[in-house]
């Protein structure tokens, strides 16, 4: 009887503090598509998606830690987008930047600056990515190319949730800019090869 009455603290207090060590519940982002808009359809046989982008999974670059990186989201577009349907050739979609980068800002260490609330972070990021169109000889008949960046800051004082819906909307809007350069350069260079 007195080992549980002993016992019955420590499990108390256990519980209380396995209670404090809950992570916040995850939130679930809604998906970025590109599958409401009419696609390109391309006079080849096959299309290919090729990562050329390699993050280095360390500071500065974050794509491993957000929601949707980059590059997931220029595949996205690939997919949704651009249709094979014809007999031959390939459009392959290289991907040669996908990045997203933290930069730490420098604070008003003043008085006043103690006060605020400082924006304390920058995130940088870009994607760029080209159509190339080759035939079967693996001959390249034509490119369309597109890039875009974005850039944002974030207070000192935001959760994990927030700073993770924050990069998911900086996405979003990185690939609204992607999706208008890249359909007008598809339209302009791919054009005879769109049915």
């Amino acid at each position: 009887m007195k080992i549980c009455r002993a016992a019955t603290p420590i499990i108390l207090a256990a519980t209380l503090l396995g209670a404090c060590e809950t992570s916040p519940p995850t939130q679930r982002l809604p998906e970025i598509t590109f599958s409401h808009m009419p696609a390109f359809n391309v006079d080849v046989a096959k299309i290919e998606i090729e990562n050329r982008f390699a993050s280095k999974l360390s500071a500065p670059h974050i794509e491993h830690l957000m929601p949707l990186a980059p590059a997931a989201a220029v595949e996205q577009w690939a997919k949704d987008r651009v249709k094979a349907v014809g007999r031959g050739g390939t459009l392959r979609m290289i991907i040669e930047d996908a990045s997203a980068r933290e930069t730490t800002l420098q604070k008003d260490t003043s008085f006043k600056g103690k006060l605020t609330k400082q924006q304390s972070h920058r995130y940088d990021m870009a994607v760029r990515a080209t159509l190339e169109l080759k035939d079967d000889s693996g001959k390249v008949l034509a490119a369309a190319g597109a890039n875009a960046s974005r850039s944002i800051t974030a207070r000192e004082d935001v959760t994990l949730n927030e700073r993770e819906k924050i990069w998911f909307e900086t996405v979003d809007l990185l690939m609204k800019d992607f999706n208008r350069e890249m359909e007008a350069n598809t339209k302009n260079y791919l054009g005879r090869w769109l049915r």
